[in-house]
């Protein structure tokens, strides 16, 4: 199988978001937003108890 673009034109989602600078800004704030609850969770969840 051939790793070409697909055969309606379309390009892959990765390139789509590269392409398209408010695509990319969504996906780092999403990114930025996760990663921060994450970490917060994480973080709470470290403090012992009492």
């Amino acid at each position: 199988m051939a790793q070409g673009n697909p055969s309606d034109g379309t390009a892959p989602w990765p390139q789509q978001l590269l392409e398209s600078p408010w695509l990319l800004a969504g996906a780092a704030l999403l990114f930025f937003v996760l990663s921060y609850v994450v970490w917060s969770l994480i973080d709470l969840l470290s403090v012992p108890m009492g």
